[in-house]
């Protein structure tokens, strides 16, 4: 699972965009690209607002695949982009630079305290949720566009034979 973030950026844009892509043997079977419901302090906590949200229907969607007969391993692994959010995850305990962040997106460091998740650092240049919160280069844009199994009509339409 990818998780990742885009902070606002503009005056009149106080939210922050969610975005992240769940894949299952390397074919995407979840996405999301959503506005936050909240106004963040800091980039860490709209990375951990990110992860919650990514957590949450990873954790749906590993029960229904189980009930369905898919084996499903633990722990699941996630990738962030956000050194900060990571550690926060990791140490959850009081800290003071994050005890001002609501509870219920410290979800993801019960998951894994519990050994469900594990996370581990994306560089940026590599997050292929960025496709989902920001505007990229297209050289970016496609090669995240791949990395989640999209591809371009043009050329699988211009690809098929009659």
């Amino acid at each position: 699972m990818k998780c990742t973030q885009t902070q606002a950026s503009r005056v009149n844009q106080k939210n922050s965009i969610t975005g992240y892509v769940i894949q299952m043997a390397g074919c995407t079977i979840s996405w999301c690209s959503s506005k936050q419901g909240c106004v963040s302090l800091s980039t860490a906590e709209t990375e951990l607002i990110a992860l919650s949200e990514g957590a949450k229907e990873g954790e749906w969607l590993w029960h229904l695949l189980s009930q369905m007969g898919f084996k499903q391993e633990l722990p699941v692994q996630v990738w962030c982009d956000s050194r900060s959010a990571i550690r926060i995850t990791k140490n959850s305990g009081n800290h003071k630079a994050s005890k001002h962040i609501e509870i219920k997106y410290l979800f993801t460091s019960d998951l894994v305290e519990e050994g469900r998740l594990t996370i581990e650092y994306c560089p940026t240049a590599n997050m292929a949720a960025d496709k989902l919160t920001k505007v990229l280069p297209t050289k970016q844009f496609t090669i995240l566009r791949t990395k989640i199994g999209v591809k371009d009509l043009v050329t699988v339409y211009t690809s098929w034979e009659c």
